[in-house]
């Protein structure tokens, strides 16, 4: 994944809201100008004309389209008596590419560099200290912004101001703990509801679990900052026995929250359980987003202690307030709740061998994999079955093929056959999926596939349309890896559950792709150019990854077709000239396999890809002695460096995005350690994923950060995270 993608859209009404004794949030509504004056930095400017726009969020969902452009953005923030003269900290997220930061008209803070020489820190969360001589009761926060390509923007991230102590104290915390992640989300594949353990309250209450549901229309937070008040300091957070339930653990009370699976519906549960007079004295407030909130609740006391119900319904333009009264009639018990998800679990096949810690990481995976597959009842029926990339508030809750093919595969491994053969679906019912038969790039050349494919080029929308982002000088991203990806996802269904029917029902529309990626391959006998696994953009270059993966999906194919009496020969021939002509085109030396066959030098920037390790992971190649002098070459580049036991990184450049750990690749090379290499290896990088999910929630990120391992990037990872995470335990303990 790359950075020019488009993400998530938080909305609420503006913006300061104390959330604790020295935490300000400020997400929400903001003043914002696409012209550039040094004076748009000043207290007195007259803003009442400018735009109003949600913070965060990127250009794109704005309705800005503008590339090498500057924005401002400006808020008033009110500080209350307890922070005024002390030293303050500003987190202002993460912003797409470059920023100047002015507080009370007095710069504080820069990240990345504007033009001329322009550098991106898109990816980096933004931290200035806001010194108390600036610090007033009422005071003005002024952002200049500057995007090259793509998105731009305020897109991301926590959106705060904490007293310095509190900041100071946090990291310390945080280097004692290696605890870098504080937000759990509750879904039931229809809504989702993220909760923020240093705010105390539901930061974001949204009305779908995807992003996006078409090109031009973002999904919204309909409620914000959902919490109760007058209560006592929380004791703990975490998921209730690894399941989707959000327990917040008080000295005399607990509160749960939770999306419900029980009664599959769009309504936000809040359960108080504990001693009557401190659960009765709470009282519960939100900020309203894009949606008219209703909130309903009903108690029970019984020996002193009450369980008090607080429903949270909804409408907006696509849904009708639900009858809260009537739900209270009909309620889900925290332990029923809890449950149905004890009951997947139940059906579900746990490797022989488990420390407590994998345990956990596993079984909170396979609760991530569920919450993260869109329900039966959604009101688009075209958006069944598929899996986001990353639940909220990962920036990724869109579904890519890529990423959904390792959750198909691990929710075929590991027992959850009915989720599985419902993203294939999915994907195989989006359709028209027909837009990249042809596309003329800039450069006048036809990158288009030349036949049906069926299966997305990179992504699809909420309402279960292909997507490909763009850029304004990139084109589309063409993905031909989705196409074996999906192949061998198919093949993994169908080996584990024995849905032999299923195949057979399918095998017309599995010959389509098979014959679009025999059409895509060039003289070379791999195929040509795409956007590769990163997603570079056209022209793209001839990424092994995309070739591999695509002859594996043809091998498995082939396999079931020679299973069930099919005729195979053809596609088995064309799985052999794509190995044969990757081994002609990227080994290098009989050593190593380069990323791509396009560059020639070791020092080109894709040369040693991290993707390459999938080619052993997945079985392609299976030459032990070659997998070991491709791994001793391999660390030489794509280590990360630091502790022994760091994992990998995707290119060894100087993009921070790329060059910093990811726990996919770790958990991938793992896979290939204990196939070809060592276990003890293949060990120790599972650990490591472990020990950081074990801090955090049993979450697995998209990025481990080179400083300090946090928790970077999207968060949680689905096919990318837990889902990679499931299979590397499968395979080592077998």
């Amino acid at each position: 994944m790359m950075k020019k993608r488009v993400f998530g859209l938080l909305a609420g009404l503006v913006c300061t809201m104390l959330v604790a004794a020295q935490h300000i949030s400020i997400a929400g509504q903001w003043k914002f100008n696409m012209q550039d004056d040094p004076s748009f930095s000043q207290v007195n400017l007259d803003d009442k004309d400018w735009a109003t726009v949600t913070v965060p969020s990127g250009w794109t969902k704005l309705g800005v389209l503008k590339e090498r452009a500057v924005g401002w953005y400006r808020t008033n923030i009110q500080v209350p008596d307890n922070m005024v003269g002390k030293d303050l900290v500003l987190i202002a997220g993460t912003i797409d590419d470059a920023d100047i930061c002015f507080f009370n008209g007095q710069q504080i803070g820069a990240t990345g560099k504007f033009p001329p020489g322009d550098e991106s820190a898109w990816d980096v969360e933004r931290k200035y200290t806001i010194p108390k001589t600036l610090v007033k009761k009422n005071n003005l926060l002024a952002i200049r912004v500057y995007n090259g390509v793509g998105d731009g923007g305020l897109y991301g991230g926590r959106v705060m101001i904490m007293t310095k102590a509190a900041y100071d104290q946090q990291v310390a915390e945080q280097i004692k703990s290696k605890k870098s992640y504080y937000q759990l989300t509750s879904s039931n594949g229809l809504i989702a509801a993220v909760y923020n353990e240093q705010t105390g309250h539901i930061e974001n209450f949204f009305p779908h679990i995807f992003s996006y549901y078409d090109s031009g229309q973002v999904v919204q937070a309909v409620a914000r900052e959902i919490g109760a008040s007058g209560g006592e300091k929380p004791l703990s957070v975490g998921y209730l026995s690894n399941t989707h339930v959000i327990d917040v653990k008080y000295p005399s009370y607990h509160i749960y929250y939770f999306a419900s699976f029980t009664k599959a519906n769009k309504i936000l549960y809040a359960v108080l359980k504990g001693k009557t007079d401190k659960v009765k004295a709470l009282r519960f407030h939100f900020t309203t987003g894009a949606g008219t909130i209703s909130m309903k609740e009903q108690s029970k006391t019984l020996n002193g202690q009450t369980t008090r119900y607080v429903l949270f319904g909804f409408s907006d333009t696509l849904h009708a307030m639900p009858d809260l009264n009537h739900a209270l009639t009909d309620l889900p018990t925290v332990e029923t709740e809890a449950g149905f998800m004890k009951k997947v679990f139940a059906r579900s096949v746990y490797p022989k061998g488990l420390t407590p810690l994998e345990k956990n990481v596993f079984e909170q995976g396979i609760s991530i994999l569920k919450m993260s597959q869109v329900g039966d009842k959604e009101i688009f029926p075209l958006s069944h079955g598929q899996v986001m990339a990353s639940l909220r508030p990962g920036v990724w809750a869109i579904c890519w093929v890529r990423d959904g093919a390792f959750a198909i595969e691990a929710m075929s491994k590991v027992g959850m056959y009915e989720e599985a053969r419902k993203a294939l679906l999915f994907m195989l019912n989006a359709k028209p999926t027909d837009q990249f038969i042809h596309y003329i790039h800039t450069d006048g050349k036809d990158y288009g596939l030349g036949v049906p494919y069926i299966i997305s080029m990179t992504r699809y929308f909420g309402n279960g349309r292909e997507e490909c982002d763009y850029t304004s000088d990139g084109g589309p991203n063409i993905e031909l890896d989705g196409l074996g990806l999906f192949l061998t996802a198919f093949y993994h269904y169908v080996k584990q559950s024995g849905d032999s029917a299923f195949f057979r029902a399918h095998h017309t529309e599995l010959q389509t792709i098979a014959r679009a990626i025999a059409h895509n391959m060039n003289e070379k006998d791999i195929l040509r150019r795409d956007s590769g696994p990163w997603e570079h953009h056209l022209p793209g270059k001839e990424f092994m990854w995309s070739t591999g993966t695509c002859a594996l999906g043809l091998q498995l194919l082939a396999s079931l077709e020679r299973t069930y009496g099919l005729p195979y020969k053809e596609t088995s021939e064309t799985a052999t000239r794509l190995y044969r002509g990757m081994m002609m085109n990227a080994l290098v030396n009989g050593k190593y396999i380069k990323g791509n066959a396009t560059e020639q030098s070791p020092t080109d920037h894709h040369y040693f890809d991290a993707a390459t390790f999938e080619l052993f992971a997945g079985g392609l190649v299976s030459d032990r002695t070659l997998f070991l002098s491709h791994m001793a070459e391999y660390n030489k580049h794509n280590r990360a460096v630091g502790d022994p036991n760091r994992g990998y990184i995707r290119f060894n450049s100087s993009d921070s995005y790329e060059n910093q750990e990811w726990p996919f690749a770790g958990l991938r090379v793992a896979v290939a350690q204990t196939k070809l290499g060592s276990r003890i290896e293949a060990k120790k990088l599972i650990d490591r994923v472990t020990i950081y999910a074990s801090r955090n929630h049993n979450q697995v990120p998209e990025i481990l950060s080179n400083d300090m391992g946090i928790f970077k990037g999207a968060i949680p990872m689905v096919g990318y995270g837990s889902g990679a995470y499931i299979l590397a335990l499968i395979d080592y303990y077998k």
